[in-house]
């Protein structure tokens, strides 16, 4: 199969706890005519389903479909703001810049918001918005034709070209069906959004703002820095996409070099030598191997429908690219290697469901306006195979036939200008992953040095887009925020990013439980030696909330039935369809538990619930896939039968 939703979506993606996707939206309404009174803002019923605790405030941004033709058709950007926790909030919002091109924030990112964006709120307003053509912003660029071809094809033993091709023809099935429908595509471009943000910061009579950019929201952010630096404070930067790189003909050579870093990385920790020995040469094998010899596998999506898959080494190849986005993922991609040679494919099928369910959060047809228009036009055939000749190994992250795509894309003409460095002194801070296989750090630094008051920082250990996971990248973010003339106090990265832990085996799994007291939730019991207090009763290994694993532990007057719908209502708002399954029944202490357990993503959540005098205790352990029959015991059964009442 094609693996071009690999290498071409430069999301934000960040696989976090209970990693999940959003629901479909429903059909929206088509662009109007425009009115003389545009650009404006329309206040509007929220899409989703408000974070708790949250006050945000929604609308719609009117502006026309093509600047040039100003009374022309209009349409609609969506907009959300997120209110402050402060009393009294600084004056100059974060607008939060997501990637793609195509990506949503208000249909991707919402589902997650308190552990994404949450911090932010401190002391600001943070407006998030669908860019033009993606989410729920009308018209929407979606292509459903691609999601099928793509579900079709999940168990064939396509060859890349086979693959390329077919995958070609459903993108020009959904460019004809947008044509037809009115879309032009030539008005959605980078330039455009640039000016949306522009019109969007006078609509809500905003005199400064801050812009964070991941990914291909960093392009965005950059072009607008370009084209309208009119009340842009500052700017936040990272895993950078620069105008003037190529990025169609530099995917194999980044591929290769986060590759090469997570195998150095690997060797050079004897630990990780110790349990993962020749790990390149392992995983060259396997992709050989694979090749010849395609394995299979049932994948589970998010909506809870199960597909037959198949994947070979180029699909292989494709999915340690997309893992290495995930910061959270990277400890335990050495294991993976080792788990799919040994026939163990419980979680590669489980990432493999996960990286499907996100094609639901990508607008294809608002990507490849984009790409074709300010991508395709700068870099040749000749280029992008260039490094594949030499090394073929690196051919599945070639995708040749998107320049014949983007012909008959309809794109707008190429101007220079998206293909060369941007210049400002507006105050930036720049970030850059060590592992980031799309947008290596490289680019941050030619980035910076054309940026003049610029702060530029490599993260150990990180993928793409870093500063939204995790606690260290996120503390710079809010202290330049404060002060963005001045470079912000770094040393947490010494201090939490140096060393990279490696996962061992799941064989090699062990842990201590040690007592814990929460006077605060009147409950005593047993949690992992080691692990961090993220809050009260809440442990993670590394004290993240992004943490792949997590024990809580609570105690409430509510019903244990009530507690179960919050934590189903739960899973469905994250757009996870499963249910929590009822799996055994325990007695300790006096209290007499009822066990649940449910798959959701890359994870296994178990429950338990024991009531006594109206008080409800409560157990929730996560963990990845692979390792829950390791932790089962040791970790969440101990818990049950550790945790006691205080003073009841």
């Amino acid at each position: 199969m094609s693996l071009r939703r690999f290498v071409l979506f430069l999301l934000s993606a960040s696989l976090v706890v209970a990693a999940c996707t959003t629901p479909q939206p429903t059909a929206t309404p088509e662009a109007t005519t425009s009115p003389t009174d545009v650009p404006r803002f329309e206040t509007a019923d929220c899409w989703f389903d408000e974070p708790s605790w949250q006050t945000v405030e929604c609308g719609y941004l009117i502006v026309p479909e093509d600047r040039s033709r100003p009374a022309g058709k209009t349409i609609r950007l969506a907009v959300a703001r997120f209110k402050s926790d402060a009393s009294a909030p600084e004056p100059d919002p974060i607008v939060y810049l997501e990637g793609g091109p195509g990506g949503s924030p208000l249909r991707g990112l919402v589902r997650q918001f308190n552990v994404l964006f949450g911090p932010l709120l401190e002391k600001r307003d943070l407006i998030l918005f669908d860019q033009r053509g993606t989410g729920y912003s009308e018209p929407a660029l979606d292509c459903p034709e691609y999601k099928e071809f793509t579900l079709d094809v999940l168990d064939d033993d396509l060859t890349i070209e086979q693959a390329e091709k077919l995958s070609d023809q459903a993108l020009l099935k959904c460019r004809d069906r947008l044509a037809g429908d009115g879309v032009n595509l030539a008005a959605y471009t980078s330039a455009e959004s640039a000016a949306d943000l522009a019109d969007l910061r006078k609509a809500l009579e905003i005199e400064q703002w801050n812009l964070y950019g991941i990914s291909y929201g960093t392009r965005l952010a950059l072009t607008a820095m370009r084209d309208f630096p009119q009340g842009i404070r500052s700017v936040v930067i990272d895993s950078v996409y620069p105008p003037q790189v190529d990025l169609f003909a530099s995917i194999p050579s980044n591929a290769e070099r986060a590759f090469d870093v997570l195998f150095a990385a690997c060797a050079a920790d004897s630990k990780c030598d110790a349990d993962y020995p020749e790990l390149r040469d392992t995983f060259f094998d396997l992709v050989r191997q694979i090749n010849d010899k395609p394995i299979t596998f049932p994948v589970k999506l998010n909506s809870g429908e199960s597909y037959p898959a198949l994947t070979d080494g180029d699909g292989m190849m494709g999915m340690l690219f997309q893992s290495l986005y995930a910061t959270s993922l990277i400890p335990f991609l050495p294991r993976l290697i080792y788990e799919v040679r040994d026939g163990n494919t419980a979680l590669l099928a489980a990432l493999e469901g996960e990286f499907l369910s996100q094609l639901d959060d990508i607008s294809s047809g608002m990507q490849y306006s984009v790409q074709c228009g300010e991508e395709a036009p700068f870099t040749t055939l000749q280029a992008l195979r260039q490094f594949t000749d030499a090394d073929p190994r690196y051919r599945a992250f070639a995708s040749p036939g998107v320049y014949a795509l983007c012909q008959k894309w309809g794109a707008a003409r190429p101007q220079p200008v998206e293909n060369e460095p941007v210049t400002s002194d507006i105050p930036t801070l720049v970030l850059g992953g060590e592992f980031d296989p799309i947008t290596p750090p490289d680019w941050a630094r030619m980035t910076a040095d054309t940026l003049s008051n610029s702060f530029i920082f490599e993260l150990p250990g990180a993928g793409h887009g870093a500063s939204l996971t995790v606690e260290c990248p996120r503390e710079m973010l809010l202290a330049f925020l404060d002060a963005p003339t001045t470079a912000p106090d770094s040393s947490c990265i010494a201090e939490k990013m140096s060393r990279l832990e490696f996962a061992p085996p799941v064989a090699d799994l062990s842990v201590e439980m040690v007592p814990f007291e929460a006077a605060s939730l009147q409950i005593a019991g047993l949690v992992p030696d080691g692990w961090v207090e993220i809050s009260p009763g809440a442990y993670t290994p590394k004290g993240e909330l992004t943490d792949q694993t997590a024990l809580i532990q609570q105690a409430a007057p509510l019903a244990p039935q009530a507690f179960l719908r919050f934590f189903e209502t739960q899973l469905k708002q994250s757009g996870v369809d499963a249910v929590f399954e009822e799996v055994e029944r325990r007695r300790a202490n006096g209290l007499d538990w009822t066990i649940y357990s449910v798959t959701a993503s890359i994870a296994v959540v178990d429950l338990a619930l024991a009531e006594k005098d109206g008080v409800t205790y409560v157990i929730v352990f996560q963990s990845l896939i692979d390792e829950h029959a390791a932790w089962y015991e040791a970790v969440f059964l101990a818990a049950v039968e550790g945790l006691r009442p205080l003073g009841r």
